[in-house]
């Protein structure tokens, strides 16, 4: 059972690195996107036009991501709060129970945001002229993500014997390099 732990624990550590990098890239877009935009306005007396509008779904996409590594790490506060004031038995429940609410939800999410991907596969982006699907896509994947992270929370914590643990209370070591 360890090395099943092992292998959910790494293969999460490897998800949550890429989707480490990708929160960085897209926020370090959107930082030069909007400064270009500002200093072609403020300095040039001329607009990239599609500068705001880059700078927003670049912003989005760093956003939805980080949703993800928010559930990775636990770092939900709200529910964090709520759990640690449960006795152990009652926090076990709540854990359970909010897992499969959560996934519930996710697949719900996924399900739908790939509808809403349908609806607007005819339409483009109204300076940048690319399909909106590009921008909805993130919606169904930032699910996914979440899905696949819960799962392998769960795999790791049954096959290590530490099932007690809600999600909120599991140890996180985050360090920022």
């Amino acid at each position: 059972m360890e090395k099943i732990a092992e292998t959910a624990r790494l293969i999460s550590e490897k998800l949550e690195a890429v989707l480490n990098w990708a929160v960085i890239i897209f926020t370090a877009a959107m930082v030069i996107v909007v400064l270009a935009g500002i200093i072609s306005r403020a300095g040039f007396n001329a607009a990239f036009h599609w500068s705001e509008e880059l700078g927003r779904y670049t912003m989005i996409y760093a956003g939805c991501l980080g949703i993800g590594l928010a559930l990775k790490r636990g770092l939900h506060v709200g529910i964090a709060l709520m759990v640690k004031r449960f006795p152990s038995g009652v926090a076990l429940f709540c854990d359970i129970v909010g897992r499969i609410l959560i996934t519930i939800f996710l697949v719900v999410m996924t399900i739908k945001g790939i509808e809403v991907c349908q609806f607007v596969s005819i339409q483009t982006s109204p300076t940048m002229g690319f399909n909106m699907v590009w921008v909805f896509i993130i919606t169904p994947l930032t699910c996914i993500l979440q899905i696949i992270f819960l799962g392998l929370m769960t795999i790791e914590d049954i096959a290590s014997g530490i099932w007690g643990k809600s999600l909120a209370l599991r140890e996180h070591h985050i360090e920022f390099d």
